[in-house]
């Protein structure tokens, strides 16, 4: 494991913990990582915001500040969240170290042009069935919130006797979400689309190739930088399959680069 991956792990896991103190400890209104309160700053998921708009036809005016807050923030560092703070960082490797999500490999494998899609797509169909259904459907299925589910259940004591449905049924939605589904986060997550939306605003340590350092400009054919990405993004095909709005700040790239071509801009116009 890299050092950069231990980074990783170390700040999902501390964000993990601050959930989780701000629930036991009454620091939070309501809710987990998805929707709370803490004392006058709230936050919520904005996929679940648009959820919540479409299955009720209202507009929670208290969450619109809290949702501009998350919009701002994509628009400033881009989907850090999905790699520096959501919980499936450390769920996927658990399956990994369990032969499932790129247990033989460091990195996703190369998809389709619908893989790279296809987010976008589940993404319509949720808030669709959202507005249809009149329901939240995705809250049911999220992973972010399944993890933070089962963690306050086994938080909370059981009763004698007594065995929570929660405590096999939500590991089971996850383990098919994450392992079975290998990719998941990759090419079917619509928070991510949402983010990845959101995200073409980005102009902040966006990677780009230093074609003087990079040995792919030579007589070597390198494509660490694809390998390692978990988006499977081409830096060398900027135009054509780079999507910048996908890079979610984990570094693999920049940390990985055998000729250290890769650089972080601190803005990058084009």
């Amino acid at each position: 494991m890299t050092k950069i991956k231990i980074v990783r792990i170390v700040t999902v896991s501390l964000a993990i913990l601050a959930v989780v103190r701000g629930v036991v400890v009454g620091e939070f209104g309501y809710g987990g990582i998805c929707s709370f309160s803490a004392r006058e700053i709230w936050a919520t998921c904005p996929l679940g915001f648009l959820e919540r708009f479409l299955s009720t036809r209202e507009l929670l005016r208290l969450w619109l500040f809290s949702v501009a807050l998350v919009v701002l923030s994509v628009i400033l560092l881009g989907r850090v969240f999905c790699a520096w703070v959501c919980p499936t960082v450390l769920l996927r490797r658990v399956f990994k170290d369990t032969g499932g999500l790129n247990s033989k490999r460091e990195a996703a494998p190369k998809g389709t042009r619908w893989a790279a899609y296809s987010p976008y797509a589940v993404l319509g169909g949720v808030l669709f069935a959202s507005f249809v259904f009149k329901f939240p459907v995705f809250c049911l299925f999220c992973p972010i919130g399944l993890f933070f589910a089962f963690l306050f259940t086994v938080m909370n004591p059981l009763s004698p006797g007594a065995l929570r449905p929660e405590l096999v049924l939500f590991p089971v939605m996850l383990g098919l979400e994450l392992w079975v589904l290998k990719s998941w986060c990759r090419s079917i997550c619509p928070v991510g689309a949402l983010l990845s939306i959101v995200g073409n605003l980005n102009r902040i340590l966006l990677p780009a190739v230093r074609k003087d350092k990079c040995l792919s400009e030579g007589d070597i054919n390198c494509r660490v930088c694809e390998r390692v990405c978990p988006e499977g993004i081409d830096l060398h095909k900027i135009r054509s399959s780079y999507l910048p709005n996908s890079c979610t700040k984990c570094l693999e790239c920049y940390f990985k680069c055998p000729g250290k071509a890769i650089e972080l801009p601190l803005l990058r116009l084009k």
